[in-house]
């Protein structure tokens, strides 16, 4: 009896081990402090979603790019028009 309750034992360990080591966030912090970030991104059309993960500076850079874009099509210009 003694050896059925250490092999249940051992086993919760490993798997209990086995679900916190798949953890998506670094344990010392590093990815969180350069502003790492990832996110589930589904494609049109698709159900399947796919893993998207950029540091601060890409996002602001693609915010930045994103307005200029919107600007730039308010005022009625386009790439052809430069």
């Amino acid at each position: 009896m003694k050896t059925k309750a250490l092999i249940l034992v051992s086993t919760l360990g490993l798997l209990l081990t086995g679900c916190n080591s798949t953890s998506n966030s670094a344990d010392d912090g590093s990815q969180a402090n350069n502003g790492y970030r990832c996110k589930q991104v589904r494609s049109l059309g698709s159900n399947i979603p796919k893993t998207s993960c950029s540091t601060s500076k890409q996002r602001a850079e693609a915010r930045k790019n994103a307005q200029d874009a919107l600007r730039e099509n308010q005022r009625g210009l386009t790439n052809n028009d430069r």
